[in-house]
């Protein structure tokens, strides 16, 4: 195996990305965030969220995802560009353990998110795959 491949593949186990397939559930959590905060939000998140699914039964893995302006939510829309919008899903192994996360842990995530950036998660929701 070559040096690059090695490299490859190490990446690879560190990034790893799921298809998303008929079953697969995810946990979608959107946020409006501060343009000015944005770039700081998204190094933190991005070292966050790898850190979750290391650290969480049943999380697999996460992307996070930045989203051009929302115009058709008229609420989101009245902001301008005051505001990046950011996506992030979480692929998780069952309904029990995204249950189990809700109950446990998701009150102190979203309290270090609002402690440390000063502001609130906009929505969240479940996905389940159907094709």
């Amino acid at each position: 195996m070559s040096m690059t491949q090695s490299s490859d593949s190490a990446h690879a186990a560190n990034n790893q990305v799921h298809t998303y397939s008929a079953g697969t559930l995810v946990y979608e959590v959107n946020l409006s965030v501060p343009r000015e905060k944005a770039e700081d939000y998204i190094d933190w998140l991005r070292g966050f969220t790898k850190e979750q699914v290391k650290k969480i039964p049943g999380f697999l893995s996460t992307m996070v995802f930045r989203q051009p302006k929302p115009y058709g939510l008229h609420w989101l829309s009245e902001e301008g560009n005051a505001k990046t919008y950011i996506t992030v899903h979480y692929v998780i192994e069952s309904q029990a353990h995204l249950e189990e996360y809700l109950k446990r842990d998701q009150p102190a995530v979203a309290a270090a998110e609002q402690d440390r950036f000063e502001f609130l998660v906009t929505s969240r929701r479940t996905l389940s795959v159907v094709c």
